[in-house]
Formats: C-alpha cells, sequence, structure tokens
C-alpha cells in the first residue's frame, strides 16, 4: 500500500508558515507491516542554514507547541542533537541529508522532513522524529525541537536562511 506523505503542514504559531520554494514528496510504502519511505528522487539540494550543530531543547507532538524557553516534554531527550556537514554528510554514516530532508539510509529507511524556523533570536528546528511509532504502528511523527548550537561552514551570521516547510 502506498501512502503519500504530503499532507502534513504545519504552521507555527510564532510567525506563521513557512516558505518552501518546492514541494518535498516522499512517498511511502507498508512493507510486511513496516513504513519504509522512499527517498530515491530525493536529489541532493545543498541548505547553507542547516550546517553546523544542533542541540535538543523540546519534543512536542505540533511544532506550534513549542515555545522557547519552555520544555513540554518532561523527560529525558533521546535524541541530544544533531551535526550536519557539508555535501549531505553527517558524522554518522547511516544519516544523510538534503535541503528539508535528513534520510536514514539503512536498517530504518526513514526520510525525516526538517524546518527551521527564527524564534526570539535564536534558530530552531523541527524534526519529524520516525521512531517505532511510525514505523511499526503507523502513527503520525512527533517533532524533535533542535536549537542551533554551532555554525557549520557556510552557515554562520549573515547567512540567507532559506527554510524548508514541514508538510
Amino acid at each position: 500500500m502506498k501512502i503519500a506523505i504530503a499532507a502534513l503542514a504545519a504552521v507555527l504559531a510564532a510567525g506563521g508558515a513557512f516558505a518552501a520554494p518546492e514541494e518535498i514528496r516522499i512517498n511511502t510504502a507498508e512493507v510486511n507491516g513496516r513504513l519504509v519511505d522512499d527517498f530515491s528522487g530525493l536529489s541532493f539540494v545543498n541548505d547553507p542554514a542547516v550546517l553546523g550543530k544542533w542541540v535538543s531543547v523540546d519534543f512536542v507532538s505540533e511544532p506550534e507547541q513549542f515555545v522557547p524557553g519552555v520544555r513540554r516534554f518532561l523527560g529525558d531527550l533521546y535524541l541530544e542533537g544533531l551535526t550536519f556537514l557539508p555535501g549531505g554528510r553527517m558524522p554518522q554514516p547511516w544519516f544523510g541529508w538534503t535541503k528539508g530532508v535528513v534520510m536514514h539510509l539503512g536498517g530504518d529507511h526513514t526520510a525525516s522532513r526538517y524546518a527551521i524556523k527564527e524564534l526570539n533570536g535564536g534558530l530552531y528546528m523541527f524534526f519529524e522524529w520516525k521512531s517505532g511509532d511510525y514505523i511499526i504502528r503507523h502513527k503520525k511523527p512527533k517533532y524533535y525541537v533542535l536549537k542551533k548550537a554551532e555554525p557549520g561552514p557556510g552557515g554562520g551570521p549573515g547567512t540567507s536562511l532559506e527554510r524548508a516547510e514541514v508538510r
């Protein structure tokens, strides 16, 4: 069964919707009861705004629930952070990225959308968390909220912040 995952349009409360230059479509198939994302059609598109180190600050059901400085999730955050390197690379060889999407190239075979938003002077990423709840239970992904901690090459002050839309 093919499922088009293009219907998840999130509007963030503090500032409105993201303007996406193009729609990011990810087709998903159910294989032996598990959801598997097909990202074979995604080619690399650079995103200078994402380069660098991001640290997790919250975990929310919907992006609009996030308020900078107010943590909703009371437990430990499983995902401590993400680091984006030039050319679609990440420190973990089983991850890769293109503008607006992080791909788990290994066992899970998921494609998680991300969106970057400036809130209260900080840069925040809203990252779809496609865990077992998504893969096995077929539930809608929740979101890790990460804050930019260290810019990467080309991702520092003065960089044009093109933002991807969370769909």
